[in-house]
């Protein structure tokens, strides 16, 4: 007797940006549309952003080409896609319509209202809850006023029970959104995210690496990525170990100065020279420390690990999915100077230049 062949559930991934551009989700959303296509588990991957359906199943050879031809586009004729409110705005409405019955859709940082018109199964990925990102003031909820943010809550509330199932990149996120939308923790899956850079020859691990005493943070907002944090722990270390350097990527202008203080800017993922130095300055790094507030993952950790680097974080957030404590990094129990000073206390940048992790 023939065995029944297996029919794959074919996905709609509606993205937050379009699916296949390496600035999505700093490029996770490319690495895991592609990734479903390789399976055979894609149905489409679409963003408000998209023109059109051109594409829906794959980027395509000119996929580069055709994305800042549109962005061209628009800035030349001053228009931009507005966000999909609802699964009847136009756009959306016209992809729901002709797609399977059943299909599963995951709303990936989006959060369309459901319509009655659509038989689907639907998922959620998100990163935490809107209170718990107004709580930390952090990913555009600084100076949300408590109206705003009650409306915003109560729609996705009731977008996130109509959901079979959630997605979160860590276990804090999926805490996060089971607490404050009391919805059930076996329904919520932890999947995080690999590293966006690719490093492809043998990691350096002997021991002078990291004795060279060189920090390397990573993180565009000063603040929130726990910059003043690092620096002044990094002037603590000077004392002790005066050849050590501290270099910072991300922000715009150089946020500190001095002795040590080695500043590269903003450097792209996606051009290509801005890549390789970046790829340098992880592989050139002793150590990686970007000890961030509210943080529902973090590619640059992925990124740090990947090549061979031992991380000092906080005991909080996305940390504890990503670093193995007193293994592959130390996590801190106090987030202060103090805390990353001590043994004892959770964490020592001393402790790991002088010793390293190879």
């Amino acid at each position: 007797m023939a065995s029944k062949r297996t029919i794959k559930p074919k996905i709609l991934m509606v993205m937050n940006g379009p699916p296949w551009s390496s600035w999505t989700m700093s490029g996770v959303s490319a690495g895991v549309c592609n990734e479903l296509r390789r399976q055979d588990f894609l149905y489409g991957a679409i963003s408000h952003r998209c023109l059109g359906t051109r594409t829906l199943k794959s980027p395509g050879y000119l996929f580069d080409l055709y994305e800042k031809g549109c962005r061209w586009l628009n800035l030349l004729l001053s228009r931009s896609q507005p966000p999909w409110t609802s699964e009847n705005s136009t756009g959306l409405a016209n992809l729901l319509s002709h797609a399977p019955a059943q299909l599963p859709v995951i709303y990936t940082y989006v959060n369309p209202e459901h319509s009655e018109h659509f038989s689907l199964r639907r998922f959620r990925w998100i990163g935490i809850s809107i209170l718990d990102a107004a709580r930390n003031k952090a990913y555009g909820y600084e100076y949300i006023s408590e109206d705003s943010l009650r409306e915003k809550f109560d729609q996705q509330y009731s977008s996130v029970h109509k959901c079979e199932a959630i997605f979160t990149h860590s276990s804090y996120g999926a805490e996060s959104i089971a607490r404050d939308f009391n919805y059930p923790r076996e329904k919520i899956f932890p999947i995080g995210a690999g590293a966006s850079l690719k490093f492809d020859r043998q990691e350096n691990t002997d021991i002078e690496r990291y004795r060279r005493a060189n920090i390397l943070f990573v993180g565009r907002d000063w603040e929130r990525k726990g910059g003043p944090l690092v620096y002044q722990a990094f002037l603590r270390l000077k004392e002790k170990m005066p050849d050590a350097t501290l270099t910072i990527v991300g922000p715009t202008n150089a946020p500190v100065c001095g002795d040590g203080i080695i500043f590269e800017g903003f450097l792209r993922k996606h051009k290509y020279f801005e890549r390789r130095r970046l790829k340098k300055l992880f592989q050139n790094a002793s150590l990686f420390c970007t000890p961030s507030i509210c943080e529902t993952w973090g590619l640059v950790y992925v990124e740090a690990a990947a090549c061979g680097l031992p991380i000092v974080g906080t005991d909080e957030w996305a940390m504890p999915d990503i670093v193995i404590n007193d293994k592959t990094g130390v996590l801190c129990r106090h987030r202060s100077p103090q805390g990353f000073g001590r043994r004892d206390g959770g964490g020592s940048l001393r402790s790991l230049c002088s010793q390293g992790y190879g």
